[in-house]
């Protein structure tokens, strides 16, 4: 497998993944602006998933 067709099939996956854990960790473990930073982390793949959901209407 090609690099290019790894990122391109696994990419998106490995992202949203690395978002969810940085939310989860920043929420756990800071205070403060990090607080913040876990919401944002955190509603990016909930919107993704509704953006998909719709998308194919």
């Amino acid at each position: 497998m090609k690099k290019n067709e790894f990122l391109h099939l696994w990419g998106m996956p490995v992202l949203l993944g690395v978002l969810i854990m940085f939310g989860l960790l920043a929420a756990l473990t800071g205070t403060g602006i990090w607080h913040l930073l876990s919401w944002i982390a955190l509603c990016v793949p909930l919107l993704t998933i509704v953006w998909s959901v719709f998308k194919k209407n």
